[in-house]
């Protein structure tokens, strides 16, 4: 039998790696009292790929987590039990004290002491100069890279369909994107969300049931002929003129004020899959596994065991007006995770990141988006890709590549 023995810290990535590569018989998990609640979330995220050590592992506690004489004896107690097993310890996790402990304890017995480099994870090296353990082309989901941190998804039943909804109206997501700056659909657009904010104040309940009836009494002007038969045919409306009327369902409504710039990113994401990107997900709603800290993420994937998150924004922003509000959402919801493989981007056609004396993105956004990690896709960039998008420009993907900052597929110039 193998015994694979992990040192637990707040990034599980590297020990779950290292499981689906070796597959072990058993696990020896090792913890501090401060890591101790880590374990069953490593050991959900194992569950979470088909891996279930139900019964096939063992926890082993570190009193002083910055002894390295500890952690030789506790491992050498464990070792004497079953020393008919292989063992293979990694020593990527705990504390720097108890790596050594283990690195030490390794080399005393002959074993293999493996190591992940966090910037390069193809491989786990054996300190001790064995075979390194080949890592490439294996991949984490979101579910299990969100266990290991506590986390859980909660709207897996309704992601489908909501996948589903985002390929059906790329196209005129792409084609309101290409006219996000036009006066009149801005306008237009901005009576649509007045509409839906009076009946949401008015009735939740109906709101969610009903949608919007729009009606001459209260009218949704769209002069612009070619845009006003793209929504109209879209969603089954009519209309007098430039009056749009009829029924607009709750999913319709909430994507002609927002969903449409969604909508029309994922669909940009969606031929990536699988050589750039994985998993890729539109709403995913995300919570802790024990209740609260909930988040819903606009659109996620996973990329090169990162986990990325686009927050999407429309509109005028008022309640924003220079554009730091969405950077602090997205900045908490990365330190929620704790997580070290965590990128955001931000997509906007809203003018509050704009700085008007300049024309360009505010001096301080980009300052903070560099601090945290963050990318800002303007609606100058998002208007161009519309364009690419509609015109069938081949160069397309590889536009989206650079700006997501993902691996171009193998083979690609």
């Amino acid at each position: 039998m193998t015994t694979l023995v992990c040192l637990i810290s707040d990034q599980h990535v590297p020990n779950l790696l290292t499981v689906k590569a070796l597959r072990p018989d058993r696990l020896v998990l090792v913890v501090t009292d401060r890591m101790k609640k880590n374990a069953p979330w490593f050991l959900s995220a194992l569950a979470k790929g088909g891996w279930d050590y139900s019964g096939k592992y063992e926890i082993a506690k570190i009193e002083k987590e910055n002894s390295v004489e500890e952690t030789r004896e506790v491992l050498a107690t464990l070792y004497s039990r079953r020393t008919e097993d292989t063992w293979i310890l990694n020593i990527t996790g705990g504390t720097k004290p108890m790596s050594i402990g283990a690195y030490q304890f390794a080399r005393e017995n002959g074993l293999k002491a493996l190591y992940i480099v966090e910037r390069d994870q193809q491989n786990a090296i054996d300190l001790l100069g064995g075979d390194p353990v080949i890592l490439g082309g294996l991949h984490v989901t979101a579910a299990e890279f969100l266990a290991g941190y506590g986390y859980g998804i909660r709207n897996p039943d309704a992601l489908d369909r909501l996948n589903r909804q985002a390929c059906e109206l790329q196209k005129l997501g792409a084609i309101i994107t290409a006219h996000h700056d036009d006066q009149d659909l801005h306008e237009c657009l901005g009576k649509l969300q007045e509409l839906k904010v009076n009946a949401e104040k008015t009735g939740r309940k109906k709101w969610v049931r009903e949608g919007l009836f729009l009606t001459e009494d209260d009218p949704v002007v769209l002069k612009n002929d070619e845009l006003r038969e793209h929504i109209a045919g879209a969603f089954g409306l009519s209309g007098k003129g430039a009056i749009l009327t009829g029924h607009l369902e709750r999913p319709a409504a909430e994507f002609l004020t927002g969903r449409w710039l969604e909508y029309f990113v994922f669909g940009l994401l969606f031929p990536l899959q699988p050589a750039s990107i994985r998993g890729l997900q539109n709403g995913l709603s995300i919570g802790l596994i024990d209740g609260g800290g909930e988040n819903e993420l606009d659109i996620s994937f996973m990329t090169e065991r990162s986990l990325c998150m686009v927050e999407c924004k429309t509109g005028s922003q008022r309640h924003d007006p220079k554009g730091d509000a969405v950077l602090y959402k997205m900045e908490a919801v990365k330190a929620g995770l704790r997580a070290l493989r965590v990128r955001a981007f931000l997509a906007t056609t809203s003018p509050n990141i704009i700085d008007h004396a300049t024309g360009r993105i505010r001096e301080a956004l980009i300052i903070r988006s560099k601090t945290y990690d963050f990318t800002i896709i303007n609606g100058d960039t998002l208007k161009e890709l519309a364009g690419m998008y509609l015109s069938g420009d081949p160069s397309l993907n590889d536009r989206v590549i650079g700006l997501f900052k993902l691996n171009a597929p193998v083979g690609s110039p």
